[in-house]
């Protein structure tokens, strides 16, 4: 079965995208003291929070399209339970008897899954991403302080 997802990506790869690979492992964790890096094992560690963070992004917007998905699935199978619920006389009724579908307590089961997903790929896109500027900003720290050093002895200060 094609998902939303799938069909999305069938799009983006018209466009000459592709989809991002699984980078190796798992996503590592920030070290309690980054300044004991090298400047190479800095360098490293960013290149993994960036592909985590490009992975995770694209994880993510999979799961909010097949979300989306759910969603509508889930509001076509409540709307066919109340349409043949005519026998209830109150609207109240014709929920009530939506809401006891099979039909609809799947799709409600899998709607909730595919939003729990996205929340969960949204904290985890979050963190990468996060880890990724911490890095950054000690590169560029480290840089910049080379930097000061290096003008210092040019200049005579």
């Amino acid at each position: 079965m094609t998902t939303a997802a799938d069909r999305l990506w069938d799009e983006l790869e018209a466009m000459g995208f592709e989809k991002e690979e699984r980078p190796d492992g798992y996503l590592p964790a920030l070290p309690y003291d980054i300044t004991v890096l090298t400047d190479q094992e800095l360098m490293v560690l960013y290149g993994q929070f960036v592909s985590w963070t490009a992975y995770g992004a694209m994880r993510l917007v999979e799961a909010r399209a097949n979300e989306k998905a759910a969603k509508q699935n889930l509001n076509h199978s409540t709307a066919t339970a109340s349409l043949n619920a005519s026998m209830e006389k109150t609207v109240a009724g014709r929920k009530a008897a939506a809401a006891a579908d099979t039909q609809v307590q799947q799709d409600e089961k899998a709607h909730l899954d595919a939003l729990s997903l996205v929340e969960a790929l949204e904290m985890v896109h979050k963190n990468a991403e996060s880890r990724a500027q911490f890095c950054s900003r000690d590169l560029s720290r480290r840089q910049n302080s080379r930097d000061t050093e290096s003008r210092a002895h040019r200049w005579g200060v």
